[in-house]
């Protein structure tokens, strides 16, 4: 479907069923309380080395968005691809690209955004909305809007200035940039303070034994959903 249909179409849900998160983890996505949405991406001018660079675009993308229409100053992405606020998860990002040499032919950038809802699972302690942290209710229409239009500005920035530009803009409203941070590595788990972001977006953590670069996997901040230790 994606490899026929037209760059920037977006679908909405009013529910979802199977919201998926990132590694394969169940996103909670009831009737009428957010915005479930996925948007394709073909535009020229993306190729492999940055593709990794649109889980950051949509993140700047949703940060600025709720950060306008909530008026709320303490919005921040905790890396690479949450959306929190008072310690907890307001949305989430997942993107998924296909491939035709060293170019990207589609990427489908699916966003998760809680909005109304007021009480979640057990199993999900640390998931908020706008409207539990701040007590403001918005629409999806309202959203998806805002999040479009300040899309566009980042993918725009992404293709002229390449994913450092995009990385420089993330790091000033980062919630994980200068944290104590713990992650999941192969070798085990791993803590330090996060420093910065490498080129290809990797979250650079110094430890005791030296900077480590993390790509993928998970990583706690200390005080965010859930890192208290």
């Amino acid at each position: 479907m994606a490899a026929q249909s037209p760059d920037g179409l977006v679908i909405s849900a009013d529910e979802q069923t199977l919201g998926k998160g990132r590694l394969g983890r169940k996103w909670v996505s009831d009737k009428g309380q957010g915005a479930w949405f996925s948007l394709l991406v073909k535009r020229d001018g993306i190729d492999k080395s940055n593709a990794g660079g649109l889980v950051f675009v949509c993140a700047i993308a949703a940060y600025k968005s709720l950060s306008l229409l909530t008026k709320c100053a303490d919005i921040r992405i905790k890396w690479p691809n949450d959306i929190v606020l008072n310690g907890k998860k307001l949305a989430g990002i997942l993107c998924e690209s296909g491939f035709d040499g060293d170019r990207i032919s589609w990427s489908v950038c699916g966003i998760g955004i809680n909005l109304t809802a007021e009480h979640f699972p057990p199993e999900l302690p640390w998931a908020a909305s706008v409207r539990s942290e701040t007590g403001i209710c918005l629409s999806a229409d309202d959203v998806i809007n805002a999040f479009l239009k300040e899309f566009d500005e980042a993918l725009n920035l992404l293709i002229s200035g390449g994913l450092a530009a995009v990385l420089d803009e993330i790091s000033p409203i980062s919630a994980t940039i200068g944290k104590t941070v713990e992650a999941d590595m192969p070798s085990g788990k791993i803590t330090g303070r996060a420093t910065g972001f490498e080129e290809s977006g990797a979250l650079i953590i110094e430890t005791q034994s030296g900077p480590v670069s993390v790509n993928v996997g998970d990583v706690s901040v200390r005080g965010i959903m859930g890192y208290t230790d």
